[in-house]
């Protein structure tokens, strides 16, 4: 796990570069991180557990993509769903296409929803800032008050802003944030928002 430093937006992105710099490479940067947060959440949570993962057009959907090939792996029934439009970054677009066939893609998470005990957020993370789109509030907050669901966001909760914290109307509200290398502001100014967060090393 790493370390409790907190780094911004900006210091989170030059950290990246510098791995990079340093030999390593974004993709395998996103594939420690969607395959450390898959392990820990099996460790979490002992058994497989039917899964439902959301997931965005950026590179945290990309993360997305990754803890859903990892789950499947370890024998999870997993379903995903691609809940934004737009073009796909490219890292996202590779880690889409490398889906195994286990993992069901669907195309309404609201109908699967009450069969699913765990949801995972990978839609926007910490880039996002302004209002959410009406279909993604729309999933959120039907996943929001879906009790027997244990709420997951990778890094940040979408709907909540890196930096300041602020949260938009239906933000996800995780019982639990797996955040990558280290806390960004929002885990300390939007806490309600995050749940418990763990930090986990992506080097």
């Amino acid at each position: 796990m790493g370390a409790t430093v907190e780094y911004s937006i900006a210091e989170m992105r030059a950290w990246e570069d510098a791995a990079v710099a340093a030999g390593g490479s974004y993709a395998g940067l996103m594939e420690n991180a969607g395959a450390r947060a898959a392990a820990a959440l099996a460790v979490r949570c002992g058994t497989p557990q039917r899964t439902l993962v959301l997931c965005g057009h950026g590179n945290n959907g990309g993360d997305g993509w990754v803890l859903a090939r990892h789950l499947a792996a370890r024998g999870w029934p997993v379903l995903a769903c691609l809940l934004t439009a737009g073009a796909a970054s490219p890292l996202n677009r590779d880690n889409h296409a490398a889906l195994p066939s286990q993992v069901a893609q669907v195309a309404d998470p609201l109908l699967w929803l009450p069969e699913c005990s765990v949801v995972v957020d990978a839609v926007f993370g910490t880039g996002f800032d302004g209002d959410l789109p009406p279909a993604v509030a729309r999933v959120f907050q039907a996943a929001n008050a879906a009790t027997h669901s244990l709420r997951v966001a990778l890094d940040i909760p979408s709907g909540v802003h890196g930096d300041s914290g602020r949260a938009a109307p239906h933000s996800f509200a995780a019982a639990l944030t797996y955040t990558f290398q280290a806390r960004k502001p929002a885990h300390r100014l939007a806490a309600a928002q995050c749940g418990e967060v763990v930090c986990i090393n992506i080097e």
